[in-house]
Formats: C-alpha cells, structure tokens, sequence
C-alpha cells in the first residue's frame, strides 16, 4: 500500500548512547555528572527491556534526548515513534510523536517506563486499524490523485472522477467505517 510512507527515512543502528553522557543533572544532592550517569544507566536499561532490535536512532541536544523505536502493528505496518525524554526524567513524562492521525494521551507515572509508552502506542495503533484498512481500501480502489505518497497521518484524499473533475475525500479516523466527508 501507497500507506507505507515513513515520516523519517532512518537507517536501523545501534546506539553506543553517547549523547546521554552530557546530560546535565536534576536537582538532588548528586553532582550533575554523577546523574547524568544515573540516568544514562537507566536509560540504557529500560531500552534494554524494549529490546536494542527496535531503537533506530539515539540522539541528545541541551539535556534533551530523543529516542526513535521502530513500532510493528497488527497488519505488520512499520512505524517510527519518537520519545522525547525531558531533563527531569522520569519525574516528568516523555514527549512523543508518530506518522499517526492522531497521538494517545500517555498515561505516566515516576515508575513508568520505556516499555510503557511503547506499550500504550501498541494499544492505539491497534485502535486505528480499521482506519489504515479504510484508507487501503480507497487507495487500491479508487483513483487517488493527491497525496501521491500519503502517509499514516493523513485521512483526507483527493480522488479523479474523470473529464477533470476531483473530489476530496476525508475519512473520520474515529469512525472509519462510516460515511466519508
């Protein structure tokens, strides 16, 4: 399917986890290299727990760090998720973003985890299924002008009728299944 798209065209790596290094340290009585530390080993072993298979890509800029994982759904589409992990880590929840209509609300506490949040995008990329299918459906039966190269995000389509006529099709990525707009 045309649906297969990717937002970030990353090659698959191992991350030596490097940018984690520099980190600078929350609050507390350690120094600030003894916690970037800390939460470089945690970390490093929460993305053991995911499995290193799925991390794409590892990168951190001004104590910010952004971890990009390769998410499978049900029908075997691939999806990058982007977790943007904050300063304060875990104390506050990640950032996320994803080639999706639309992002779960994260359910976080100071004991969640990586594998949470891959968890819980698992659990919404199961929900919008019927809508990738619905999406797939117009693409193999209709004559889909724009986008040429549509993306998991996108429900609206602009289909050829004929003697330059279009209309612009929008599916309601919550009910797929009913009438299109």
């Amino acid at each position: 399917s045309s649906h297969g798209a990717t937002r970030h065209p990353l090659s698959r790596r191992r991350s030596s986890l490097a940018p984690f290094a520099g980190r600078p340290g929350g609050s507390g009585a350690a120094a600030p290299a003894q916690t970037a530390r800390v939460l470089q080993l945690r970390v490093r072993a929460e993305i053991e727990e995911v499995g290193w298979g799925q991390l794409v890509s590892a990168t951190g800029d001004d104590g910010v760090s952004c971890l990009t994982f390769r998410v499978m759904d049900e029908q075997r589409r691939h999806h990058l998720l982007e977790i943007t992990l904050p300063m304060n880590y875990p104390a506050c929840p990640p950032s996320i973003a994803a080639d999706v209509p639309y992002l779960p609300k994260l359910q976080w506490s100071e004991s969640s985890r990586l594998k949470d949040v891959l968890c819980q995008f698992q659990e919404h990329l199961k929900v919008l299924q019927d809508y990738w299918s619905t999406m797939d459906g117009i693409d193999k039966a209709l004559w889909v002008v724009d986008p040429t190269k549509p993306t998991y995000a996108m429900s609206h389509h602009r289909i050829a009728l004929g003697d330059d006529c279009y209309i612009l099709l929008h599916v309601d990525t919550h009910k797929p299944n009913s009438l299109p707009e």
